[in-house]
């Protein structure tokens, strides 16, 4: 079961994207605390508005992952999805289900089903040139905090 809880980040500025700072110095990462651990349990998500970027925390088996929340298709918000693992291509007769490795689960667009790794943000159906913002999130004494 996934639950969605919106929070806004106080004087969190946008970003630019990793590596573009046009002869600029690069700018440091905003740091967000987005919730205590004890309250974002494995299979749970928080969904916060930093700069007004929609940023999807996903606690995943206890592995946290943050994505971008919407899907590079149509725009849907992509981490209120499901998690899961996804079948890989195999020979006739053969089910070969991931899911126990981090690289092999994916949140699945609530839309139109389209999935995107959570280690990374690439898309399954186009890895190359489908993919969402990832971010990094770490636990400090005990809060889950976002890197933007």
């Amino acid at each position: 079961m996934s639950t969605s809880t919106s929070t806004t980040a106080a004087g969190a500025g946008p970003a630019g994207p990793a590596g573009a700072t046009g002869g600029r110095a690069p700018r440091a990462a905003t740091r967000v605390v987005v919730d205590r651990l004890d309250a974002l349990p494995p299979g749970e998500t928080r969904i916060v508005d930093v700069g007004g970027r929609s940023i999807g925390v996903i606690n995943d088996a206890g592995r946290l992952h943050a994505l971008r929340n919407v899907c590079p298709h149509h725009g849907a918000p992509l981490c209120d999805g499901r998690v899961q693992g996804f079948m890989r291509p195999s020979a006739p007769h053969v089910y070969d289900y991931t899911g126990e490795d981090e690289d092999d689960r994916v949140v699945l667009c609530p839309w139109h089903g389209y999935k995107f790794r959570l280690s990374d943000g690439r898309s399954l159906a186009d890895p190359e040139t489908s993919r969402v913002r990832t971010y990094r999130v770490e636990v400090e004494d005990g809060d889950v905090v976002l890197y933007v």
